[in-house]
């Protein structure tokens, strides 16, 4: 008897530590929820808990929100490096065309220093064209009043002499003055083996014809029958085949049907050049065809003995071209 009022005693202390335990637990529960709780709208925290699933799903969307925003952000850091990387390379660019422009702008002051150079031996010739025709002049006078004609004579051909190849030489050094000063630097756009752009500076040098300029008066596309302001007075005669060129490139070949003192007609080969580019107004450069080399003509002899009547091809080939054209010679570029 004793020990069941024992135990249940014990049972009793038991039971009341525990629910001392538990009060307490659920105090410092309930004391949490109300810390965590106070922003929650509402008197206490059973009217709180009501807004508690609102506030949850709130959080929720917002997390969601800044997860989209990280991810956001990871995406514009990795454009931000791609960016960065192209613009690395493009500053790469940059420093490579700088450095291209300043060596073409050092190539530009050599042609400008070679330009101002020829300037300067062309002055220098004039000077000395000068002084010679002062001398030529010199010793003329000095024959007129000298009976020493023979040395005078010989001087006066040498003087002669070098003036011509001074003038010559100013003739020559002129032309290189003058390509010089039509020259002019043009920038291109290469690719390099990579692929990339590239800009560049190159010293363009204008081509210049060597042959009479033509210009075309009319241009008709369906017949191929064109109108030049060339005739007999510049020497260009009817069956006569010229070779039409547009800054040193062929256009097309013509040959004269009627010519006439100031303008020819002439039909256009069709299948020579470019002649569909061919336009009223055009200047065009005319020169001489290259003339290629004969085929040689097999005569076959008749199937009879008869010797007597030749076969028409070798007839041909031995009477004089009477009605040849006339073409104007040629210099070494084939020009007129």
């Amino acid at each position: 008897m004793k020990i069941a009022s024992i135990v249940l005693k014990i049972v009793a202390v038991l039971g009341a530590a525990f629910c001392v335990y538990a009060w307490l637990d659920t105090r410092g529960k309930i004391s949490t929820a109300e810390t965590h709780m106070k922003d929650v709208q509402g008197t206490d925290v059973v009217s709180k808990a009501a807004n508690v699933p609102g506030i949850l799903k709130n959080l929720a969307a917002e997390k969601q929100k800044v997860a989209g925003l990280q991810k956001t952000v990871v995406n514009m850091q990795s454009e931000a490096d791609k960016i960065n990387s192209e613009l690395e390379s493009e500053r790469a660019k940059n420093v490579k065309a700088s450095a291209e422009i300043s060596k073409k702008d050092s190539e530009l002051r050599t042609v400008k220093a070679n330009l101002e150079s020829e300037k300067k031996v062309v002055a220098e010739k004039d000077v000395l064209i000068e002084n010679l025709k002062k001398e030529i002049v010199a010793s003329k006078q000095m024959l007129t009043q000298n009976n020493e004609v023979e040395p005078l004579k010989e001087k006066i051909a040498t003087l002669e002499s070098q003036l011509a190849a001074s003038q010559k030489e100013l003739e020559e050094a002129s032309k290189k003055a003058k390509l010089l000063e039509l020259s002019e630097v043009v920038e291109v756009i290469e690719t390099d083996a990579e692929g990339r752009k590239i800009k560049r500076k190159i010293v363009k040098t204008p081509y210049i014809p060597t042959g009479d300029i033509a210009t075309v008066i009319s241009m008709d596309q369906t017949s191929k029958i064109i109108a030049i302001n060339k005739g007999t007075a510049a020497n260009v005669k009817k069956d006569q085949k010229i070779l039409l060129k547009r800054d040193g490139k062929d256009i097309s070949e013509i040959m004269i049907t009627e010519s006439y003192p100031e303008y020819s007609v002439a039909m256009v080969n069709r299948e020579f050049g470019f002649p569909e580019t061919i336009e009223a107004n055009d200047m065009l450069e005319m020169c001489s065809p290259v003339k290629t080399a004969a085929m040689p003509t097999t005569v076959v002899p008749p199937a009879s003995g008869n010797n007597s009547a030749a076969p028409a091809a070798e007839k041909d080939a031995e009477a004089p071209a009477e009605n040849a054209p006339e073409q104007p010679a040629a210099d070494a570029d084939g020009n007129a």
